[in-house]
């Protein structure tokens, strides 16, 4: 099978009980990570050290650009974080709709830890948000 890339503007970011997209997203990144407890070394044991896998965790962060009128799904996100309250995160590689789907992220209770809003006269009105997992998620 001949290696084919997916086109950058093919993914998405999605918010919600029934997600919908968040309008002038232009990148996203999500980290998952395994904490690793380390025992040893020990007496007698030539020095070696053991390794436990604990929790499984994932964070990440979305950029933007604010639309004009703003965006019911960005201010959705800003919300969750002054709110306090989780937040439904589907992240997407490729286009649902076609054969060049790769991975979805889905964080069901996503905790927003920051929300950057900017103006520069190059690039218009912008925003930026970080993320965690409270729980579960998936990727599929």
């Amino acid at each position: 099978m001949p290696y084919s890339p997916i086109r950058g503007f093919d993914g998405a970011v999605s918010q919600g009980a029934s997600p919908t997209a968040l309008l002038g997203i232009t990148d996203w990144e999500a980290e998952i990570s395994v904490d690793i407890t380390a025992d040893g070394p020990f007496l007698n044991d030539g020095g070696k050290k053991y390794k436990t896998r604990g929790g499984i965790d994932i964070k990440g962060k979305g950029k933007g650009k604010v639309p004009s009128g703003k965006d019911a799904n960005q201010t959705a996100v800003i919300t969750a974080l002054t709110a306090g309250t989780d937040l439904n995160l589907v992240l997407r590689q490729g286009d649902s709709a076609a054969s060049d789907l790769a991975y979805t992220v889905t964080v069901p209770t996503a905790v927003i830890s920051n929300v950057k809003l900017g103006q520069d006269s190059k690039n218009g009105s912008t925003i930026e948000f970080d993320f965690e997992g409270n729980g579960t998620f998936t990727v599929s």
